[in-house]
Parts: C-alpha cells; structure tokens; sequence
C-alpha cells in the first residue's frame, strides 16, 4: 500500500495563510472537545448496567490543548478521581478493599472482566460524533483563514 506524507514548514503556512496553524488548532479543539465529552458520556450511559457507575460518568473531564513532540495538537477526554465504590481484594484469608479509580472503571467496562461481559462504550462514542466534529473543525478553518 502507498502512503505519503507532507511536511510543511509552519513559517511557510502562516506566510501563505496569514495565520498560524497553532492558534488555529487550538480554537479548535477549544471548540470541538465538549461535543467529544458530550458523546463520551452518553455512551458510558448506554453502557452502564448499575447506578454505582454514575460517578464514573460525572468525573469526565477535557484537558488543555497541548503540542506533542512531533508537533501533534491533542486534547484528552477521560474519566478522572476515584469513584465512591471500594474494589475488594482476597489476600489468603482477609479481604482489603482499595478505592477504585474512574478510568479503571471506565476499562472494565469497555474491556470486561472476569465474571463481566465487556460493554464498549469508547468506539461507539467516537463515532456517533466523528461528522459532526470534523464539520465544526471545517467551520473554524473556513472562519479563521477566510476561505469557504
């Protein structure tokens, strides 16, 4: 399978555009990352089988934008803190219980566990707003660059 990959120079872009394409990624994912939360949250709804989860869906937090290292934007959705819920653990012959973190919770759920059947909830969350995002990232590169 061919594949290509273009590298343009940001001074290049910014000269050609009259923008820079940081700023411009970064409205952007300004912009588009609660329609992302909105979709993650609805479908760990859909995918939750006992309210003891619902802190779970509650904790869904959104990043900063940041730049990687190869110069990749990227913004984080993820469930974050540590649920109200208690996981036990059989050591011999006492049982600890340890909190449980949301984003562990969240990996049970889409992956299983013994004794539970997976419910994914991320691939479906992805693509149910995957158009709608991609038209509001189009809107914002039109608006900001001035083309249409």
């Amino acid at each position: 399978m061919a594949g290509l990959q273009l590298e343009i120079p940001e001074d290049y872009l910014k000269e050609l555009l009259g923008h820079s394409f940081d700023d411009i990624a970064k409205t952007a994912l300004n912009e588009c990352a609660p329609i992302l939360k909105d979709s993650v949250t609805s479908s760990m709804k859909r995918a939750v089988k006992h309210t003891g989860d619902s802190d779970m869906i509650k904790s869904v937090r959104i990043s900063k934008p940041k730049q990687t290292r190869t110069d990749a934007w990227i913004v984080n959705v993820y469930p974050s803190g540590y649920s109200t819920n208690t996981f036990n653990r059989y050591t011999g012959t006492r049982v600890k219980r340890y909190p449980v973190s949301n984003a562990l919770k969240a990996i049970w759920l889409e992956y299983g566990r013994v004794g539970q059947s997976p419910s994914p909830w991320l691939a479906p969350a992805v693509q149910n707003c995957k158009d709608k995002i991609m038209s509001e990232m189009q809107k914002i590169w039109e608006k900001e660059t001035g083309t249409s």
